[in-house]
């Protein structure tokens, strides 16, 4: 089982995953900055209404996770995503044509803004903020951002992460 590691110093990492009720035809992201101590950053959740492709959410989800990056002054982040065809996506040197390609491009376009950046893959159990992040968006149907404090419901997985934090 792979857990959650902190980046390099002067690094922020982060984590973002996508999830889908396909019952009820939505999706969502979730996704959470922290420090190189680990330190609760800033964290959003999603709702994609009539999303209902696990790969889409992901890269809608990784792209707020980098709108969110811009907004919070990241000058160097480390994206973990735990979808290894997003990631592969993300990565390549090629246009994307697929149906989430514009949403691929954009997060090409963004990753620059960055004075350096690293897009890689994550085991789910590295990324379980993010995922409960996405489930609550989903389940309520809502999009929310916290900054500087982490909600409730994913408390106990950041202290779990970084035992020394809290």
């Amino acid at each position: 089982m792979q857990r959650w590691e902190a980046p390099e110093d002067g690094w922020i990492k982060g984590n973002a995953d996508g999830a889908v009720a396909k019952q009820r035809n939505n999706g969502g992201g979730g996704v959470i900055l922290r420090d190189h101590q680990g330190a609760f950053l800033a964290a959003a959740g999603f709702f994609f209404p009539h999303c209902t492709d696990p790969e889409g959410a992901e890269i809608r989800a990784c792209l707020e996770l980098l709108r969110l990056a811009r907004n919070q002054n990241v000058q160097r982040i480390l994206v973990e995503l735990d979808c290894q065809a997003a990631v592969q996506m993300i990565n390549s040197q090629e246009r994307n044509l697929s149906a989430v390609g514009p949403w691929v491009q954009e997060i090409k376009g963004l990753l620059e803004e960055f004075l350096d950046f690293r897009v890689v893959w994550t085991r789910r159990s590295a990324n379980e903020a993010a995922h409960k992040l996405a489930r609550v968006s989903v389940g309520d149907e809502r999009s929310r951002v916290w900054v500087g404090v982490p909600p409730d419901f994913i408390l106990d997985i950041v202290a779990n992460d970084i035992p020394n934090l809290f």
